[in-house]
């Protein structure tokens, strides 16, 4: 039902948004769509399903152990073509967030837009970039390597209780860190359920190196990973692994992850090329696409737990197929090419359209429906769209919307504002008019220079927070003048990198943040001097750990007791991991390169590609610009459950160790912020909950309301701009 305090051209000029998004990047590829229509593309789905499904659903030997040798499925690459706007993007989105919540695949992606010379170091780098994102498309958190790698340790008998603790905890200089490492690699690839595998022992000793959880030996893991050679200086730190050397390392190692994949999670490996048709921007196009496919097929020949999808524009094939060998095109096409049919019938349009009315309107009412899209279409609407692409027709019903927004309404509407709308606006949260859109989009450019990157994190703790508060800055330019953002260095020590954060935005909300980088191992007592020195160092500031590997789970030892005291006074922990790191840099480097070409400006803010960011979203309060609110009306009308403690702690997720709990990921936030840079909330009487209680304020922006009634002792405080307003305490 519509809002009873909306006017119809209000609730079109927002549902309007919801039709903003029409193209999918590959930024969106690893969460899940909350919008996505499953009768779309049935076929293609059922066709993967099925493939999938006759890969990983087989009997398991007696006693519970998954086979070891591959599935007898020979059909193993899927073709899927079809015209630009079709929804090839999504539907990859689609079968990566299927098969991850089923726990079957883990899904590699690479769209072919770079200059490559050796496909198969590039492949090779695209699956390990891959599996550094959550595993989980919905609630985010462990990476897919980070589960590989777990399941790796915990899932093997072999291992010994004592020898994993030590690995992850004891104080081991380089020499007995590598002859621990070799002892466990080999207990495990002479265990039973490894027994007559050949897996690359390498590899498992690279991941085992993972469970240190330490930044620095985790970079030179990641270089490994990707088939590089390590220096003499940094392989001291890595011993246990011996060179990468040989012409087919890359796909030596592609092989082994598939390999652990299939016998440690028993789930299969899914590699998935886009953008295929790219190619055509280079003279010898049908050469590249030979060679790529002709690595794809060594890929499925190693292994043999394997899907390979390939998308591509449909015209663009039909060019490139005559040139290719007659086994390439015979192991391509032997599954059956998929064509996905560009046009939408009615039905499919309606279905489409309905959800992205149920859902634009869920996160701005706070779960009131819109059910029955008539309601802003007649009934023959939907006809229009027979023969239009999802792209079109998604374009089609938000100019539809806004046509309605400019129609005159029946009754005339007093010019006069409202009182709270006045309010509104001497507080700070009017929405400021719309910029003209770019001339020029940049988004082609920016996924080739991102998938041609090779940018790494730097070694040195120092050029890190150098690199992290140019990030932030960077992404204030990203809102224009939504925000305002002041870094200021703190000397404490080589040891401790550090720095005041100031924010102001423009809805009112100020804070000022220390951040301090904790790189250091937690055995030996590394982290434990850091945390001492930042004990010693908050100046009563609201803090910030910054570390780019995990942090130590909660202990009795003097590292855990440590951390509890600094969390005890305040403090709050932020995981920044290397895929992080790289996409600043990578973003900084880009800026860089076009900030003086025309349009560039525009089309930077409305893309926002740092403040999609976790870390930098977080520590520049970025909820509190593009959140939509929940009506404060609609909590008190909750349910009440549980301890007071949890109660808290459901409201105060936003600001905890866990923001990925929140509802609406940074890139939806990021991509409302595209049509509306300062969202207002759905009315005048409602603000944010993180506006509200604004947990990272200083003394002059914020006021102590009370402490949490839980083990942490958590300080509770009020925004003092959001006492001006009228209030009801009941």
């Amino acid at each position: 039902m519509i809002p009873t305090d909306a006017t119809p051209n209000e609730t079109s000029e927002d549902l309007a948004l919801a039709f903003e998004h029409s193209i999918t990047w590959e930024d969106d590829i690893w969460r899940a769509d909350p919008v996505d229509v499953e009768a779309v593309h049935a076929k293609a789905r059922k066709k993967f399903g099925d493939l999938l499904a006759s890969l990983t659903d087989i009997p398991v030997s007696k006693g519970g152990k998954p086979g070891r040798a591959a599935p007898p499925v020979q059909a193993r690459m899927l073709l899927f073509h079809g015209q630009s706007g079709a929804g090839k993007t999504h539907l990859i989105r689609a079968l990566r967030t299927s098969s991850h919540r089923s726990r079957k695949a883990y899904f590699g992606y690479a769209q072919m837009t770079p200059d490559i010379t050796n496909y198969a170091d590039y492949y090779l780098r695209r699956l390990v970039h891959s599996l550094e994102k959550p595993y989980n498309p919905d609630e985010g958190g462990e990476t897919g390597l980070a589960r590989l790698t777990n399941h790796l340790v915990t899932g093997t008998a072999a291992l010994k209780s004592s020898d994993i603790e030590t690995l992850r905890e004891a104080a081991l200089d380089e020499d007995a860190l590598a002859r621990l490492v070799l002892h466990m690699a080999d207990d495990i690839v002479s265990s039973p359920k490894f027994a007559g595998l050949e897996l690359d022992i390498n590899i498992v000793r690279a991941l085992l190196y993972l469970q240190r959880s330490d930044p620095r030996i985790d970079q030179r893991i990641r270089q490994y990973l990707h088939g590089r050679q390590l220096t003499p200086l940094a392989h001291q730190a890595v011993g246990a692994l011996d060179p990468n050397t040989g012409e087919d390392r890359s796909f030596e190692i592609i092989a082994a992850l598939g390999g652990l994949i299939w016998t440690v999670d028993r789930a299969a490996l899914v590699f998935c090329i886009d953008q295929v048709e790219d190619l055509r921007f280079f003279d010898d196009a049908e050469e590249r696409f030979q060679r790529a496919v002709r690595d794809l097929i060594q890929i499925t020949n190693r292994v043999t737990t394997s899907i390979v999808i390939i998308s591509v524009l449909e015209d663009f094939y039909g060019q490139v197929r005559g040139v290719l060998a007659q086994s390439y095109v015979d192991r391509i096409e032997k599954a059956g090419p998929v064509a996905l049919v560009e046009s939408r019938t009615p039905q499919e349009a309606r279905l489409i359209i309905s959800k992205r009315l149920e859902h634009e309107a869920a996160m701005r009412s706070g779960g009131a429906g819109y059910a029955d899209p008539a309601q802003y279409f007649a009934p023959e609407f939907f006809e229009e769209f027979g023969g239009l692409s999802t792209r079109r027709l998604l374009e089609h019903a938000q100019t539809r919307l806004r046509t309605k927004i400019n129609e005159p309404l029946d009754e005339p509407i007093s010019e006069q504002p409202s009182w709270m709308s006045m309010l509104g606006n001497a507080l700070g949260f009017a929405s400021p008019p719309a910029e003209p859109a770019s001339a020029f989009d940049y988004r082609e450019v920016w996924d080739r220079f991102q998938a041609g990157s090779e940018a790494e994190m730097p070694s040195n703790d120092a050029d890190l927070m150098d690199l992290l508060t140019s990030g932030l800055q960077l992404a204030r330019i990203e809102w224009g003048g939504a925000i305002d953002v002041t870094v200021k260095r703190v000397e404490i020590g080589d040891q401790l990198p550090a720095a005041d954060v100031r924010i102001a935005h423009r809805n009112g909300l100020a804070s000022e943040t220390r951040l301090f980088l904790c790189n250091r191992p937690t055995q030996g007592g590394g982290l434990k001097r850091q945390l001492d020195k930042v004990l010693a160092s908050s100046g009563g500031k609201s803090c910030i750990l910054v570390r780019a590997s995990d942090f130590p789970p909660p202990g009795k030892n003097q590292t855990g007791q440590a951390m509890g005291k600094f969390r005890t006074s305040g403090g709050r922990t932020l995981l920044v991991p290397i895929p992080e790191w790289e996409r600043i840099l990578t973003v900084s480097q880009f800026h860089a390169d076009h900030r003086q070409d025309p349009g560039f400006t525009t089309w930077f803010e409305g893309a926002k590609l740092l403040s999609n960011v976790h870390a930098v979203s977080r520590v520049l309060r970025l909820e509190t610009l593009i959140r939509p609110s929940t009506p404060l009306s609609a909590m008190i009308a909750q349910p009440v459950s549980g301890s007071a403690a949890g109660q808290i702690e459901a409201l105060f997720t936003i600001d905890g160790d866990h923001l990925g709990a929140i509802g609406e990921s940074a890139k939806t936030w990021s991509e409302r912020a595209h049509a509306n840079p300062v969202a207002r909330p759905a009315n005048d009487d409602d603000l944010p909950i993180s506006v509200l209680l604004d947990e990272d304020g200083t003394n002059g922006s914020s006021i102590c309301a009370g402490r949490e009634s839980g083990p942490g002792n958590k300080r509770i405080t009020l925004n003092t701009s959001v006492l001006k307003r009228h209030a009801a305490v009941l």
